[in-house]
């Protein structure tokens, strides 16, 4: 709950204005009751979301009172911590004010592998991204995007990750400028995050040792440093800190500036 060390004491934005994101994986529908209580209490202009229930889309615009762009990557199979989802839709999605264009793109798999979920059968995973292009209160236009990259077994760098993460940089670089945050189940100093890191600046503080949270996550004590915020030259990012207590992941915050 503390903010990054690099900025003024007093708060204050040296760059002018932002607008103020915040990332988070909601874990399904877990933990929907401090999930809105932080959002409402934070009051982001951006609003980006991993493991999001399709069924909970309209929610949560309702509840934020924003627009926004949902797409799903999977079908959820049976897990005894979240109870009767089997079946349904999880994916990413972004919520704000004032968009002038959405979209998504998959970089892994095809929108059509998740036609029909097939109890008990094997469905294909698919990894995508959302984009918003998004105005703030002076009229420059910002470009978020989020996704959720693939898991591996204790974060480890796999060739299959490793190809999803080369996937998604070849789709990244025809896009111009770009603010880039989620969940990359890869920590930091592995492999797939230092490609990742390799090309756009990580402006989460060196000093957060983890993203996931030590008393809400499933499994104690692991120190990952996952959930991402990159940039491209075009945008800085300051006042960045993580926020625990809030879902499984702590919450990224942060205020964005447009330089260019």
């Amino acid at each position: 709950k503390e903010a990054g060390a690099l900025y003024p004491l007093d708060g204050s934005n040296p760059s002018g204005s932002a607008m103020k994101l915040v990332s988070i994986n909601v874990e399904l529908n877990k933990n929907y009751s401090t999930v809105f209580e932080f959002l409402k209490k934070e009051n982001p202009d951006v609003v980006c979301v991993q493991e999001l229930l399709e069924e909970d889309f309209d929610r949560f615009k309702n509840e934020l009172n924003m627009e926004g762009i949902f797409q799903p990557r999977r079908y959820f199979k049976p897990h005894p911590r979240y109870g009767n989802i089997e079946g349904k839709l999880e994916g990413v999605a972004i919520f704000t004010k004032n968009i002038l264009a959405s979209g998504a793109v998959y970089y892994e798999g095809k929108e059509e592998y998740l036609k029909e979920y097939i109890p008990g059968g094997k469905n294909s995973d698919t990894s995508v991204f959302v984009w918003v292009d998004a105005k703030d209160d002076s009229g420059k236009t910002y470009k978020f995007i989020t996704t959720h990259l693939p898991v591996t077994k204790d974060g480890e760098s796999t060739p299959y990750q490793l190809e999803v993460v080369d996937m998604l940089l070849d789709k990244l670089k025809n896009i111009p400028e770009f603010i880039l945050c989620g969940d990359s189940n890869s920590p930091r100093g592995k492999e797939s995050f230092a490609r990742i890191a390799d090309k756009y600046k990580d402006n989460i503080p060196l000093h957060y040792q983890t993203s996931l949270d030590q008393k809400l996550h499933r499994v104690q004590g692991l120190q990952h440093m996952v959930d991402c915020l990159f940039t491209t030259t075009g945008y800085t990012a300051s006042r960045v800190k993580l926020v625990d207590g809030v879902s499984d992941h702590m919450a990224v915050v942060a205020d964005i500036n447009k330089i260019s």
